[in-house]
C-alpha cells in the first residue's frame, strides 16, 4: 500500500523563497567571491535553481560526493 505524502510547501512558495534567498545571497557576495559547495546527488537541481536567480557576475560551484564506508 502506497503512502500518501503531505505537501509541505507549494512549488509557488518554494519558487518564492528561492528567489528570497537569491536576493539575499546576491546582496551578501555583491562584491566578495561566492563558491557554492552541493553534496551529490540531491543538492544538484537546487544549486542549478538558486543560479539562476543570484545577481553576481561570476559563481564558482563544485559538488562533493558522499560515500559510505559501511
Amino acid at each position: 500500500m502506497a503512502e500518501s505524502l503531505k505537501i509541505i510547501l507549494s512549488p509557488e512558495e518554494i519558487t518564492q523563497r528561492l528567489k528570497e534567498l537569491g536576493e539575499e545571497i546576491s546582496r551578501e557576495y555583491e562584491d566578495k567571491p561566492l563558491v557554492l559547495i552541493g553534496v551529490l546527488k540531491g543538492a544538484f537541481v537546487f544549486l542549478a535553481d538558486l543560479m539562476r536567480v543570484l545577481r553576481l557576475p561570476q559563481v564558482e560551484v563544485d559538488f562533493v560526493l558522499e560515500v559510505s564506508l559501511v
